[in-house]
C-alpha cells in the first residue's frame, strides 16, 4: 500500500516522491479533491493505486478506424484519474464526484448491467461496469474495489472521455489483481465495452491512443495490424482544442446509419470482390466503379472513408520530414470530406472551423470525435496561440452567440499507474 499524505499536502508530496525517483508519470498533478473526494466516500481507507488516463484528439483520420484504416492521433493532457483500493471481493464501489453520484455493481451480474439493488446500472456506470465485464470474458481477475474518479475531459465533446474512463478502470484492474497482459488486449478490451456493452459500433483508436500515447508525439495507428508508430510533433506548432460547447449523444444519433451505410458499400463490394472485407481494402477507382450498385448515401460515406485512408498515408510522410503546412492541408480537406461526403459535421462545428481557419496562424483544421457537435482540433504556430485563441473565440461567438472554450492541448503520455 502507497504512504498516502495529507489531504491539505498533495502537492509537496508528489513533488518529493519525484525527486526521490519513484516511477511517476510526469504529467499534470491529480487534483487534491480526488483525494479528499476518497476519504469522504470511503472514511478510513487510503487508495492503493492511482491511476491517470489521458483524453485523445484525432488529428487525421476520422471514420476510418472501424474500416480498419489508418488514424493520427495524439494524448492530451486533459484526462481521467482514478483512486482505487481493494474492496468487497465482488463488490465494485463507484463514486463519481464530478456528477456527485455512487453506485455499487456487483461482479457476478455484471452481463445485467444493473446495481447491488437490482436498478438499472446510471450512464456513467457503464464504462467501468464494461470493461469490467470484457476483462472477465478474457478470463482475466477482476475484484472488487472502491474507486473514485473524476477529470478535466469534457464528456461528449470529441475528447475520448469514455475510452479514459474505461482504460483507467482496465489499468487500475490489472494492478490491483496483479496479472499482465499486452496493451493492446486492454485496448481491445476497451472497445468491446463500447461495442457490445454500450451499443456504439465504434473502433478502436480511441482506447489504442489513451494507451499507447507518447509525450510530443503523435501516433499513426494501422487498424487492422494495430501497428503503430510514434512522430515528434515539431515544436513550432501547438494542437488547440477548440470546443464549440455543443454536445452529442452517439447511441441513437445518425452516427450509428452512417456507419451502417460504409460497411453496407463494403459489403457489396465484397460480393463481386472476395478480397474486400473492409473499406480499407476498396481503391478510389474501384469504388467509383460501385457508384451505380450503391444507394447515394452509401456511395458518400465510403467516398470519404475511402480518401480519409489516403490522406491519412499521405499525413504520416509530410509529419515525418515536417511539413506542417501540407499537413494542415490534409486536415482542411479531411473536414470538407467529413462534411460533404460523411454528413457528420453540424452548424456550430463548422462556424469553429470557418472561425479557425479564418487566423492566419492556423495551419488546418478538422473536427474530432464523431461529428455532429464537440471539438474543433486545429494545427497552430506556437507563437501565435494566445491571438488565434482570443480572436477564433471572438469570431466564433459572434457567428453563433455561443461561448466556446479553446486551449493548446500538450501531447500527452499513455495510461498508466502514476504511482
Amino acid at each position: 500500500m502507497i504512504s498516502w499524505p495529507p489531504y491539505n499536502n498533495v502537492e509537496s508530496w508528489l513533488n518529493s516522491m519525484i525527486n526521490a525517483d519513484c516511477t511517476v508519470q510526469k504529467t499534470s498533478l491529480p487534483p487534491r479533491s480526488l483525494f479528499s473526494a476518497f476519504e469522504r466516500a470511503f472514511p478510513g481507507q487510503s487508495p492503493d493505486v492511482l491511476v491517470r488516463a489521458p483524453g485523445r484528439v484525432n488529428l487525421l483520420g476520422g471514420h476510418v478506424d472501424m474500416h480498419d484504416g489508418f488514424v493520427i492521433n495524439i494524448g492530451i493532457n486533459r484526462e481521467i484519474w482514478l483512486a482505487a483500493a481493494y474492496g468487497t471481493l465482488d463488490l465494485i464501489h463507484l463514486h463519481a464526484p464530478d456528477l456527485n453520484a455512487t453506485t455499487v455493481i456487483p461482479i457476478k451480474r455484471l452481463d445485467q448491467k444493473v446495481d447491488v439493488v437490482s436498478d438499472p446500472l446510471p450512464r456513467w456506470a457503464l464504462y467501468p461496469a464494461g470493461i469490467a465485464w470484457a476483462l472477465k470474458r478474457r478470463g482475466l481477475k477482476v475484484q472488487g474495489i472502491n474507486g473514485v474518479f473524476q477529470g478535466s475531459l469534457a464528456m461528449q465533446a470529441g475528447l475520448s472521455s469514455s475510452a479514459a474512463v474505461e482504460e483507467a478502470f482496465a489499468v487500475a484492474f490489472q494492478a490491483l489483481a496483479g496479472w499482465q497482459t499486452d496493451l493492446r488486449e486492454l485496448a481491445m478490451a476497451g472497445q468491446e465495452t463500447e461495442r457490445e456493452y454500450i451499443g456504439v459500433g465504434s473502433g478502436i483508436q480511441d482506447q489504442f491512443t489513451c494507451l499507447h500515447a507518447c509525450q510530443d508525439h503523435v501516433l499513426w495507428l494501422d487498424c487492422r495490424t494495430l501497428d503503430y508508430r510514434q512522430v515528434r510533433l515539431p515544436s513550432t506548432v501547438k494542437a488547440v482544442i477548440c470546443d464549440t460547447n455543443t454536445r452529442r449523444e452517439l447511441v441513437g444519433s445518425g452516427y450509428t446509419d452512417r456507419t451502417r451505410d460504409a460497411h453496407a458499400a463494403a459489403h457489396t463490394i465484397s460480393l463481386v470482390d472476395t478480397t474486400v472485407k473492409r473499406l480499407r481494402d476498396v481503391t478510389p477507382d474501384q469504388l467509383r466503379d460501385f457508384e451505380a450498385a450503391l444507394t447515394p448515401n452509401q456511395y458518400r460515406r465510403a467516398r470519404h472513408v475511402v480518401t480519409e485512408i489516403a490522406r491519412v498515408e499521405q499525413g504520416l510522410c509530410v509529419l515525418e520530414r515536417g511539413d506542417i503546412r501540407a499537413f494542415g492541408d490534409l486536415m482542411n480537406q479531411s473536414y470538407h470530406s467529413a462534411r460533404r461526403d460523411y454528413g457528420s459535421s453540424s452548424p456550430a462545428l463548422d462556424a469553429m472551423w470557418q472561425a479557425a481557419t479564418a487566423h492566419p496562424a492556423c495551419y488546418g483544421a478538422r473536427y474530432s470525435g464523431g461529428g455532429e457537435a464537440g471539438v474543433v482540433i486545429a494545427l497552430v504556430a506556437a507563437d501565435a496561440v494566445d491571438d488565434f485563441t482570443a480572436s477564433t473565440s471572438a469570431h466564433y461567438e459572434h457567428i453563433t452567440k455561443i461561448t466556446g472554450s479553446l486551449f493548446a492541448a500538450e501531447p500527452s503520455q499513455g495510461a498508466g499507474v502514476y504511482l
